[in-house]
């Protein structure tokens, strides 16, 4: 069984806040220049998009105005918890589970906590692919950071 791997950050702002960044506008931080399928193409996406319920699509719109799918959410708790399947770039059946956590600390302090698991659907490919994405997320969860 491959880890998971856990982000934990602490952000200057309520749930709600750290919640609504992350899920309603992701657009404006996530680096779509470096972490999404038209960067695997040297270009930078036009928008990421979450549609913000239980079912709801996460895609892309490519450089080209295509969409790519990236999954579909799992569970969603306005301002305390969101999970979905995740396979940017790849079928359906490689998805693995991202959830987010947000929890407060302080009225103004909430910690954000990023488990990507699921990992053995990757078969061999699981470890290599594991360890990309530990630091990956570093980078993005660095971007979404900033624009709290």
């Amino acid at each position: 069984m491959t880890d998971p791997v856990i982000k934990t950050i602490d952000v200057p702002c309520s749930p709600a806040r750290a919640f609504d960044v992350f899920v309603r506008n992701t657009a404006r931080w996530w680096p779509l220049d470096r972490h999404s399928v038209s960067a695997g193409q040297g270009q930078t996406a036009r928008d990421l998009t979450i549609e913000p319920r239980v079912g709801g699509a996460i895609y892309e719109t490519t450089h080209d105005g295509a969409r790519s799918d990236w999954g579909e959410v799992l569970e969603f708790a306005e301002g305390s918890h969101f999970a979905m399947t995740w396979h940017p770039g790849n079928p359906v059946a490689q998805a693995t589970r991202l959830d987010i956590r947000f929890t407060e600390l302080s009225a103004d302090r909430t910690r954000v906590e990023l488990t990507h698991s699921g990992w053995e659907v990757l078969a061999d490919d699981a470890e290599t692919r594991r360890d990309g994405y530990n630091n990956g997320w570093n980078g993005v969860l660095d971007a979404y950071q900033a624009a709290l």
